[in-house]
């Protein structure tokens, strides 16, 4: 059996194997099904494991990868941990903005911070368009009125924002 296989449905000794190959041999081909991983496997150990490396990629087209999974609503119970990856990664593509803010909107108080952490980290937003969809979701949900505790950070992330958009 491939490694990337043991990965994603293995013995857990098996898929510990596959990320040390992963981590000796591994290239883009590995961040999808790392992902696809750490969303399944159950293991606390194997999922510490596989997100310390994925927090820790320095391979940008990584950035691509996750995200295309913050837009499959396959990995939206892992949405919050993606964004943390991007971040760790030092990935604030202006690219994922509307990923992000979506993903948040959708998302708990956890997935939430962290795209606040990422939004904060942007330097510049090119994309006016995207910029301005963005500022309508958040303002939206601002108004929505949320009791689950994210107002606050929706509210920042809409400051931060507009601070870029005057930029421009």
């Amino acid at each position: 059996m491939n490694s990337i296989v043991q990965l994603i449905s293995g013995p857990e000794a098996d898929a510990l194997n596959a990320l040390e190959t992963a981590r000796e041999t591994g290239n883009i081909q590995w961040v999808r099904p790392m992902l696809e991983a750490f969303r399944d496997r159950t293991e606390e150990g194997l999922r510490q494991e596989i997100g310390s490396m994925l927090g820790a990629l320095k391979v940008s087209e990584g950035a691509e990868v996750m995200g295309d999974a913050l837009e499959d609503p396959e990995f939206a119970e892992v949405h919050a941990d993606i964004i943390g990856f991007l971040w760790s990664c030092g990935f604030q593509s202006e690219n994922h903005l509307r990923s992000v803010v979506h993903c948040a909107g959708e998302g708990d108080f956890r997935c939430a911070m962290e795209a606040l952490t990422w939004i904060e980290e942007l330097e510049s937003v090119n994309d006016e368009n995207a910029l301005w969809d963005v500022l309508l979701l958040i303002r939206g949900i601002i108004e929505e009125g949320r009791e689950d505790g994210t107002h606050p950070l929706f509210e920042a992330m809409h400051k931060a924002l507009s601070a870029l958009e005057k930029k421009q």
